[in-house]
């Protein structure tokens, strides 16, 4: 990879976080994490990144919010959102409402190497 790309990972579950960071970073992208909706919205207005891997149920403030706040920025509604959540029927919903459109979607548990492969799909990033 010649340039880093910068992954936001936010999740509530420290042991999810700490995989999916291990994961990244031994692919070669830079991550931050954030524990809730309210951490990772603070961290994307200092510093967007180039990509976010969201959780759905979080506290504070839950992924669909803050989906949906992003979406409705101008500034941050092109970083592509690959949701992550162990709630099957947000598929359904997202399908619904396709103002909250997401690059990808993945079920938990899911294989880290997917998540690589969407995140380098997404990103327009080779192997």
């Amino acid at each position: 990879m010649s340039e880093a790309r910068r992954i936001l990972i936010v999740d509530d579950d420290p042991d999810v976080r700490f995989v999916l960071k291990t994961s990244l970073e031994r692919q070669q992208f830079v991550t931050e994490e954030a524990a809730d909706g309210i951490e990772a919205l603070e961290k994307i207005s200092a510093s967007p990144p180039d990509a976010i891997v969201l959780d759905i149920m979080m506290p504070k403030l839950d992924g669909h919010s803050v989906l949906q706040r992003l979406k409705a920025d101008h500034k941050f509604a092109g970083i592509p959102v690959v949701i992550v959540t162990a709630k099957g029927y947000f598929k359904e919903f997202l399908e619904l409402r396709q103002d909250l459109s997401v690059a990808a979607y993945l079920e938990k548990p899911f294989p880290v190497s997917m998540l690589v492969e969407k995140l380098r799909g997404v990103l327009g990033v080779a192997r």
